[in-house]
């Protein structure tokens, strides 16, 4: 089975991701298609000695995807279970994976906070594509420690993530009981949002001194993003000491800002 259609090409990578070696998914797709078999026809097929083909038959039984010792001989034919059973282990495989997934994600501002840099080298990342640029937006929830601090112009940046996002970003931010602390540039939009701050966990002042720009930078655990929402571009900065630097800036402008517009 050198050559896979496109519906034995799905199901191939199914089996490969529930942990099939190759030799073992060509002979649930050759079982599949042939029907009950001798094990002579499959070698033969596989062209592989009889010999592999009890080693192959074992791995499939390991998967619950065949069940031939079960049976009173070893020269009945053999066929593989449905595919339907390789569809519900691969529902339950992801639906752990999941679990996982957010049961790290809860606990990775944790261990972050446990996380020093030493001699680990700078990573820069910069996006320009519109869904990667939204998707980092989010991911930010998942690795803030608890708080997270933003600074630049917020009517340029909404604008460009519209406010039923910006909201989203908002509700979950809360649910996650992440609070923060927003520096902006005078706007109609820093004002909602003082008026709003306290019910959205969030303090806001504004630098009313500082020359109107349209980009913005935000800080949380030991990175920095600076966002560019014209292009739109994100450059993402992981480095303990940078993300200390601009926090130290940050707080600095925070001292001397005010809350009125």
């Amino acid at each position: 089975m050198s050559t896979l259609s496109s519906l034995q090409q799905s199901l191939y990578t199914s089996l490969t991701e529930l942990g099939l070696s190759h030799a073992e998914a060509e002979l649930y797709l050759l079982s599949l298609h042939l029907g009950p078999q001798p094990l002579t026809t499959l070698a033969r097929d596989l062209q592989i000695a009889r010999p592999n083909i009890y080693k192959l038959i074992r791995a499939l039984e390991t998967h619950a995807l065949a069940k031939f010792s079960q049976r009173k001989k070893y020269s009945q034919k053999f066929m593989v279970e449905s595919p339907a059973v390789v569809l519900e282990q691969l529902r339950a495989k992801r639906k752990q994976l999941d679990a996982t997934d957010n049961a790290l994600a809860a606990t990775l501002p944790d261990l972050l906070a446990q996380y020093h840099q030493g001699a680990t080298p700078t990573k820069v990342k910069v996006l320009t594509d519109e869904e990667q640029y939204l998707r980092l937006y989010y991911r930010t929830l998942e690795e803030a420690q608890g708080a997270t601090e933003w600074f630049g112009a917020a009517h340029e940046f909404i604008g460009f993530v519209s406010w039923e996002r910006e909201r989203e970003w908002i509700r979950r931010r809360i649910e996650k009981g992440i609070s923060i602390k927003a520096l902006l540039l005078p706007s109609e939009t820093a004002a909602g949002f003082i008026k709003d701050d306290a019910r959205e966990m969030r303090e806001t002042r504004v630098l009313r001194e500082a020359a109107p720009f349209l980009s913005a930078f935000q800080l949380f655990a030991n990175k920095v993003v600076f966002w560019q929402p014209r292009t739109p571009l994100a450059v993402v900065l992981e480095d303990e000491y940078i993300a200390g630097m601009m926090r130290s800036i940050f707080y600095q402008l925070w001292e001397g800002a005010g809350r009125k517009i």
